[in-house]
């Protein structure tokens, strides 16, 4: 894990920074807001990377960012294993993520860039069409 505070870069560039860092291979990026000294309002900017690619995604940071240190240490993660299947629904084919523990399905997600563009192609509110996927999901799916 990559970590550093950053109080003093303009908003604009989170989004550009975060294209960035996942475009590299950052496994998981994530801002936190906090209050820094001198009750400045900041973020701490949270890579999650490979131990191998540590030097690239500092390189990232200390070039794309105004921060002036990293700070790194080791973390364990446990993740499901994970399958993409394309699926037929009410909406055409879609593809969903499929979660498994000790060898059974727990969950189940569909892809959300897929549901935006429906959601933008019927002009329909995303939240009812990540509704309706749902129901389908309990219904057809689980």
């Amino acid at each position: 894990m990559l970590e550093c505070n950053i109080d003093d870069m303009p908003g604009e560039i989170y989004s550009y920074l975060m294209d960035t860092l996942l475009s590299h291979g950052a496994l998981d990026v994530t801002y936190t807001h906090l209050q820094m000294k001198k009750n400045r309002p900041g973020v701490k900017v949270s890579v999650l990377c490979s131990e191998e690619n540590v030097k690239d995604f500092e390189k990232i940071l200390l070039l794309e960012t105004s921060t002036f240190g990293i700070r790194k240490y080791p973390v364990d993660r446990t993740i499901l294993e994970r399958e993409f299947k394309c699926i037929k629904t009410p909406y055409g084919e879609l593809t969903f993520k499929y979660g498994y523990y000790q060898g059974k399905v727990i969950k189940i997600t569909p892809e959300y860039e897929e549901l935006k563009l429906i959601a933008k192609d019927l002009d329909i509110p995303l939240l009812s069409i990540y509704r309706h996927i749902q129901e389908f999901i309990e219904k057809e799916l689980l």
